[in-house]
């Protein structure tokens, strides 16, 4: 029989040892088994950087972000692998790596090599200026443990990061990324990099795992392995946590920026068709929504005025009809002009009238209910242009339900 370490000769093996060998393999098979099914379960696949591409809330612009920061890691990735390579003592080993970096320097053409075509997916499909970069302390902190992992490790360790931890993830987690690139508008045919890494990196994995396992017989081999493929997707979701906070961060950026600045939005000299609005104006329509059967009827208009952090704005409810119960991210002030009614908010309920202001905390459910016979109008002050900004995903789904046009549509 013939292994990849040499030639065994069938002949010459007693059977007890082949009944040993048998059980090896097969607490090794299981072993392995184990490391796959924890690595499936490990809490990074729940990191909110995955739960946000998984419902579709990012955006181009938040794509640009986060693959400018991976750029970093990306290429750095030869040098993990020529880590391991030049700390192993084993020549098989080292040309097995060879082969990995050959594939990933793209073999005869250097135009093919892996850092080259995330470097094009970057300019092309991002319009990314690679010089302009400015890379997280976080970002080079995930690189830099990374890399000091490979070369101060143990081989055993090293190769259980870069196949159990780095390599033997790549499939799934290109997938989360490409499906999310994909309803944020990016084609298909600009991700050539994830697609042949989804291809390729099992084949990479199988190869690290393989020098893995001629490990197996050291004191401490299971949960050596274990630990660092914990390492390694750690590592990875802590960077991916730090992405999210960032993107957060930078939706707000420029509105705290010009707060600090001390920068004024007043118009150099006094327009009031920028400072002032009154009833009988024209504002702009927001949405709507009528439903018999929840005896709903209401019109919201927003108001049109230069705000950043405030967005006002005016309901509308008939005589006897109520708006939706909902909720969203954003908090507000309820200033009643006309009519009177009931407010509720979550399980309080208050009467309501001309001049009463209420008060709807973020997240609360409520629902204004015209109990006259007149229209009711309030005059809505929320904060959803700070708020807006900083929540990512679709607000929309957040705040309202589906207009019975919105419901035919998707039940088509």
């Amino acid at each position: 029989m013939y292994t990849r370490y040499g030639m065994v000769l069938e002949s010459d093996r007693p059977a007890s040892q082949d009944l040993e060998r048998q059980e090896q393999e097969a607490s090794l098979t299981n072993a392995l088994n184990q490391f796959h099914e924890l690595q499936s379960r490990h809490p990074f696949w729940s990191n909110r950087l995955f739960g946000a591409c998984r419902r579709g809330h990012l955006t181009i612009e938040d794509f640009r972000f986060i693959f400018s920061q991976y750029f970093l890691y990306s290429k750095n990735f030869t040098r993990y692998i020529a880590a391991l390579m030049a700390n192993s003592d084993n020549d098989l080993h080292r040309s097995l790596l060879s082969e990995n970096l050959w594939e990933e320097g793209g073999g005869a053409d250097p135009e093919k090599r892996h850092a080259e075509l995330f470097r094009k997916f970057l300019r092309q499909a991002l319009s990314i200026d690679l010089d302009a970069i400015e890379y997280l302390d976080s970002t080079v902190y995930f690189v830099r443990e990374y890399l000091d992992f490979c070369l101060k490790s143990s081989q055993m360790a090293a190769s259980a990061l870069l196949s159990l931890g780095t390599e033997g993830i790549v499939a799934r987690m290109y997938s989360i990324f490409v499906e999310a690139m994909r309803k944020a508008g990016i084609d298909d045919s600009e991700l050539e990099f994830f697609h042949i890494h989804m291809q390729c990196d099992d084949e990479h994995a199988a190869t690290l795992e393989e020098i893995m396992r001629s490990y197996s017989e050291e004191p401490e081999w299971y949960d050596g392995c274990l630990r660092a493929m914990d390492r390694a997707l750690t590592l990875r979701c802590r960077f991916f946590e730090g992405l999210y906070e960032a993107l957060q961060h930078r939706r707000l950026k420029t509105l705290i920026d010009r707060i600090q600045a001390r920068e004024s939005l007043a118009p150099m000299h006094v327009n009031s068709a920028k400072l002032l609005w009154r009833r009988g104006y024209s504002a702009k329509p927001l949405y709507s929504n009528a439903n018999e059967r929840l005896n709903i009827e209401f019109e919201v208009e927003r108001l049109p005025l230069t705000t950043e952090a405030l967005d006002p704005r005016i309901v509308k409810i008939p005589a006897g009809r109520y708006n939706e119960k909902h909720r969203h991210a954003h908090e507000t002030i309820f200033y009643i002009i006309a009519g009177e009614g009931t407010v509720v908010v979550d399980n309080s309920s208050v009467e309501v009238g001309p001049g009463d202001v209420v008060f709807i905390p973020r997240w609360a459910m409520h629902q204004s209910q015209n109990g006259g016979d007149t229209e009711m109008v309030i005059l809505a002050v929320t904060d959803f242009g700070l708020t807006g900004k900083a929540y990512v995903g679709d607000y929309n789904r957040t705040a309202r339900m589906k207009s019975p046009t919105e419901l035919a549509l998707t039940t088509r």
